[in-house]
């Protein structure tokens, strides 16, 4: 029961990332997609279905079910999370300045994290 109860919450925790990222430059969408689908796979089918409805997240969906497939991200998807990240490690340093150091770090610790994913993933040369 614990195990179900935090796996949802992590799924909803990762799809409000997704939705974000959707939305924002800088933060990658599909990797927190792919947490969501992997949490609700193993705790809740309605959740699964809900998350799989969702019309904002359709084109992170399309490239998941690559994943799933061929455990590997496109390079283009890649290059182009990884383009947003440090661009806004660049944008925040730019407008916020070291006067927001925190806001910085944290925009900073993001990028890093996305990079080390996608080094850490396949690369999908099909």
């Amino acid at each position: 029961m614990i195990k179900r109860a935090a796996l949802v919450l992590i799924g909803c925790v990762a799809t409000g990332l997704a939705i974000a990222g959707a939305i924002l430059p800088g933060l990658p969408t599909t990797p927190f997609l792919l947490v969501a689908l992997w949490a609700f796979a193993r705790s809740s089918d309605a959740l699964l279905a809900r998350l799989r409805r969702v019309p904002l997240l359709s084109h992170a969906l399309v490239e998941a079910h690559r994943f799933e497939e061929r455990r590997a991200i496109r390079p283009a998807i890649k290059l182009t999370a990884l383009s947003f990240a440090w661009a806004s490690v660049l944008f925040t340093l730019l407008t916020a300045g070291t006067a927001r150091s925190y806001l910085f770090a944290a925009v900073a610790l993001a990028a890093v994290a996305a990079t080390l994913f996608m080094w850490w993933i396949p690369t999908d040369r099909t």
